[in-house]
């Protein structure tokens, strides 16, 4: 009976001995971490500060995107002195909408007499908060994203927003603070702390004055030409960087969203815009030479069950390169891309940037498409710009490449950040060249002939000089294409030698005239000539 007992009593403190390990274990491992983190609370306090968000500012150094500081007023009904109705009174004097735009949180405040406090979510300028001192009555103040131009570029601020966001947002500081029991902190203490650095500014290529008058053109030419939507992008030719950009819709299912961008989201076919930059491939590769003439344009060309001809059904026998491009001739830009061949024209294609995306610095930009496999009518159709899918800004890049002398530099907003022009923004890639200095100055002149002596003469003022091209592309809807929609489009450069700027216009089914050349390049010549008369 002893000896059992003594098992019992061995075996008893045993269990307690592994309780009391098994406890240590928990609180000493287990629980160690949390236990260690709430004796920093107790003896510690942390602070975050905040950073300040980098601004956005125009090529004028205006800021389009700054920040602002701002209050939210509270009531607290146990220090009120006052009468809650003399408070507001005196509140509604800094801001007189206050009352009517509040009525109902006001109302519940009165009656309950368990609200004691009460924030409003409407917010107070620092001049509007000033004088109000009553007790009762306090202020906490927030920052808030300010911008000075309304809706000004607003689809380009909220893509670089978007795009930047961390250099924009920059990083929070930690401080770890030494505290007594009542909280207080103990600057004697060695305190630790974690810098943070303020969000960086973006300075742009974007003009200001520019980026208004652009805005407010393409809303006049999209109203004038009864159209559905349109946009307009300028270029500066040596360096890509965007000068204005600006779309407008008229109908409410032309585009996703307010604030989508259609220059760089949607993909179109370029159409005859295109013609110029395969006419100087062939150039280049010596395909063709400037002296080529057109045996086979006296008449449409038949390929295979389909059959090419030019958009007013006409012919052109023996055309040169210039009267291919004056006539805007399907039928001789076909026999010009078949003497290029496939493999080359897809290389080319490639060299372009035409497969891929730009890398503007602006968030939503679409991935062009390209066909895996190709006949021959996929290709005669290609050199006048159909069965390709590309975005505005790439066929302004690939139409720039010839404004800047063959070198092809990419789209970019950002100059540089902060007011270290050195540390420019990723963007700034080098450039490219494409084409040679003989194909330039060759495609230059075709360029200008065909403005001076194309359907679009009528348009240019006397005092400026062009090198562009219209184009008119059919939308395909279900695999087909339809008559009844269209893109219009004008791109060109002003002027020809050392040009100023490189512009697209692109107008969406237009009911006046669907032809770029009556819609498009009307508002792109009144534009062109107000900016010639400017300095950028």
């Amino acid at each position: 009976m002893n000896k059992n007992r003594l098992k019992t009593l061995t075996m008893a403190i045993i269990g307690c001995f592994l309780v009391i390990i098994g406890r240590f274990f928990f609180w000493q491992v287990i629980k160690s971490g949390e236990l260690r983190r709430n004796s920093m609370l107790q003896s510690y306090k942390i602070e975050i500060s905040e950073p300040s968000r980098g601004l956005i500012f125009t090529q004028d150094n205006f800021p389009i995107a700054q920040n602002q500081t701002l209050y939210r007023l509270s009531l607290y009904k146990p220090n009120f002195q006052n009468p809650l109705e003399t408070i507001l009174q005196k509140i509604t004097l800094s801001k007189p909408d206050f009352i009517s735009e509040n009525q109902k949180a006001i109302d519940k405040f009165k009656s309950d007499d368990t609200l004691k406090w009460y924030t409003f979510p409407q917010s107070f300028t620092f001049e509007e908060q000033a004088g109000l001192t009553l007790p009762g009555l306090s202020f906490s103040s927030f920052t808030n994203r300010y911008y000075p131009e309304n809706n000004l570029a607003k689809p380009l601020v909220t893509g670089l927003e978007s795009y930047y966001q961390k250099l924009l947002a920059g990083k929070p500081g930690f401080f770890r603070l030494s505290k007594d029991a009542l909280g207080n902190a103990l600057l004697l203490d060695t305190n630790w702390q974690t810098q943070g650095f303020p969000g960086k500014n973006l300075h742009l290529y974007l003009n200001r004055q520019l980026q208004n008058l652009t805005e407010k053109t393409i809303k006049e030419g999209i109203e004038k030409y009864q159209a559905d939507s349109g946009s307009i992008t300028i270029m500066d030719p040596a360096t890509g960087g965007i000068l204005a950009m600006a779309s407008f819709t008229a109908t409410s299912s032309a585009t996703p969203s307010a604030f989508a961008n259609p220059i760089i989201s949607k993909l179109f076919e370029p159409g005859s815009i295109f013609k110029p930059i395969v006419m100087a491939e062939a150039l280049d590769l010596k395909s063709i030479t400037p002296d080529f003439i057109c045996t086979g344009c006296n008449k449409p060309k038949v390929v295979g069950s389909n059959t090419i001809t030019n958009w007013d059904n006409a012919t052109h026998p023996d055309s040169t390169l210039q009267d291919i491009i004056k006539n805007s001739d399907n039928i001789g830009m076909s026999y010009i891309i078949e003497t290029i061949g496939l493999n080359r024209f897809l290389q080319f294609y490639q060299k372009m940037g035409l497969n891929q995306k730009t890398g503007i610095d602006l968030q939503g930009e679409a991935k062009p498409v390209l066909k895996k496999s190709w006949s021959q009518i996929d290709l005669d159709t290609a050199s006048f710009g159909q069965g390709i899918a590309i975005t505005q800004l790439q066929m302004l890049t690939a139409f720039n490449t010839i404004a800047n002398n063959g070198a092809k530099v990419y789209p970019k907003m950002v100059e540089f950040l902060d007011d270290d022009r050195d540390t420019v923004n990723s963007r700034n890639l080098p450039s490219t060249q494409i084409y040679s200095p003989a194909t330039i100055t060759l495609m230059k002149s075709i360029l200008k002939y065909a403005v001076e002596n194309g359907v679009v003469g009528k348009f240019k003022p006397k005092n400026l000089e062009v090198c562009a091209k219209s184009g008119t592309a059919q939308i395909a809807i279900n695999g087909s294409y339809s008559s009844d929609n269209s893109i219009a489009s004008y791109i060109g450069f002003s002027p020809c030698n050392h040009p100023k700027f490189t512009m697209i216009v692109t107008i969406d089914n237009p009911r006046t005239s669907p032809w770029g050349s009556s819609t498009a390049a009307p508002i792109w010549f009144d534009l062109a000539s107000q900016i010639s008369n400017s300095p950028l």
